[in-house]
């Protein structure tokens, strides 16, 4: 579908500009995070939905990471993929542009639906906040608290889900605590759909009470891309949702885990 086709909402993404910033900013990932993406041999031909864990805080570096790999491996225009993101990042001066010209839109299933109509494929990180401002000693863990509208959304649009894991960004910003009772007694999950702030150690601003935009620490990313899951095959057409998410998040637990364990930490002797 030509650009000038495609719905308003979708417009944003520019492949003229990610020709242009790919080459720059995939070897500044390689060498800053010397990041890795495996498995994409088993995205079908079609549009899918990603479904990945998040960390890093507001940064999200495997978010930028798994982009820019999409787009070098399957070519800028050949199958788009765009990202669902929390509208501080659409709307935030300066990077809120350039974050849409990547393909990044807001998170609302009512963009998705666009995307797959258009023949394009969504990501999604249903952790969202939560799990990319979890403490870091959960930085190996699935959080998904209890989200499943990534899976009606799969149900109804009839695409299959594709899962991702990765590791290493949780090394870029250090959370110290779980932040989501601060939140709530701030009443920021009312007010502005944040649902955690932690204490964070982080570049420039070391030990702060807020989740700053911030300068990632470098650290290595890997990135597995995992077999599709047919969520109208395999629960039919009237599912347990709760079924459904143990089972995706039990699918992405082991192979984030198995991700996790190529991690060696030398003995000291």
């Amino acid at each position: 579908m030509t650009r000038q086709r495609l719905p308003k909402e979708l417009r944003h993404r520019d492949p003229e500009f990610i020709r242009a910033v790919l080459p720059p900013l995939w070897l500044a990932s390689t060498v800053w995070f010397r990041a890795e993406v495996h498995g994409f041999e088993n995205v079908p031909d079609e549009p899918v939905l990603f479904v990945g864990n998040h960390s890093g805080g507001g940064a999200t570096p495997d978010t930028f990471v798994f982009l820019l790999a999409y787009n070098t491996y399957f070519t800028v225009e050949g199958r788009p993929l765009y990202a669902l993101a929390h509208d501080t990042v659409t709307a935030a001066p300066v990077i809120g542009g350039l974050t849409r010209k990547l393909g990044v839109v807001p998170a609302a299933n009512s963009f998705a639906e666009r995307i797959f109509d258009s023949g394009g494929s969504a990501l999604v990180y249903p952790g969202g906040d939560v799990e990319a401002l979890r403490p870091w000693r959960d930085r190996n863990k699935i959080i998904f608290s209890g989200r499943k509208g990534f899976l009606r959304l799969a149900h109804k649009c009839n695409v299959k889900i594709v899962p991702v894991v990765a590791t290493g960004g949780h090394d870029t910003l250090i959370v110290l605590n779980d932040g989501r009772r601060t939140a709530q007694l701030l009443r920021l999950d009312k007010l502005a759909r944040v649902k955690s702030m932690p204490m964070t150690l982080s570049i420039p601003w070391g030990l702060s009470p807020l989740p700053l935009p911030h300068f990632p620490l470098p650290a290595k990313i890997r990135m597995q891309v995992l077999e599709p899951i047919d969520v109208r095959d395999r629960f039919g057409e009237d599912p347990d949702w709760d079924r459904a998410l143990g089972y995706v998040t039990s699918v992405m637990q082991v192979g984030l885990s198995k991700l996790a364990s190529k991690t060696i930490v030398p003995m000291v002797r």
